[in-house]
């Protein structure tokens, strides 16, 4: 067994450095005696088809480049498409690290998906669609998602309640936008602010308690 002169015990396994102080062991290890096993990650359980995923990515970013080539008359519209493969790996990277948790990983999408699309909108010379219609729409898309998963997949009110908190919250941002006078079409705008406010009022009226109980408990007041 292998030893941490630190801590000055033995440690089980095969181990490089110690499980409390993370120090370097000493001596030799015994694969066998291994005390946790090992979990495959998601990358390593569906190994494969991420491969072909990625081979596809490549492939299809090389045909762009080299056709944008050929034809040079067209415009770098090869860019976008390098753009556009990068963007959904950002998505599917956040998808598959916040599998666990389908309230944050919707939250998550949501923030990257407003961020990608202001970023697309400014590098398209910026035509206002992304806060017109992606921001709105993506928050209610983001919380009817989430209130019908939670019937589904039958989640506890404390698991999910901060997230749709939060993207009810994220949600008002549009009315900035509007006071602004930066929208050109105010309805998705004052749909996704009207849904929000409905959102945290029900909240807050049914589950007030509960959220105050949360709250308290994550921010251990």
């Amino acid at each position: 067994m292998k030893t941490c002169e630190k801590c000055r015990l033995q440690v089980a396994g095969n181990r490089q450095f110690c499980p409390l102080c993370q120090a370097e062991l000493t001596g030799e290890g015994d694969p066998e005696q291994e005390a946790f096993p090992k979990i495959p990650t998601v990358y390593r359980q569906h190994t494969l088809f991420f491969r072909v995923l990625l081979f596809c990515s490549i492939a299809g970013g090389v045909v762009a480049l080299a056709l944008n080539f050929m034809l040079p008359q067209s415009g770098w519209w090869s860019l976008f498409v390098l753009l556009g493969l990068g963007c959904t790996w950002a998505s599917l990277a956040i998808a598959v690290r916040k599998r666990g948790n389908i309230p944050k990983n919707l939250l998550y999408q949501v923030v990257l998906i407003s961020l990608l699309a202001a970023l697309w909108d400014w590098v398209t010379g910026w035509r206002g669609w992304s806060i017109d219609y992606v921001v709105p729409l993506v928050c209610i898309c983001a919380m009817v998602a989430m209130s019908v998963l939670a019937r589904v997949l039958r989640l506890r009110i404390q698991d999910y309640m901060i997230y749709l908190c939060i993207d009810a919250v994220f949600g008002i941002v549009p009315i900035v936008f509007f006071l602004t006078g930066v929208l050109r079409v105010v309805y998705p705008a004052l749909i996704c602010v009207a849904g929000s406010l409905i959102s945290l009022a029900a909240l807050l009226v049914f589950e007030g308690q509960n959220m105050l109980l949360e709250l308290k408990k994550r921010l251990h007041l």
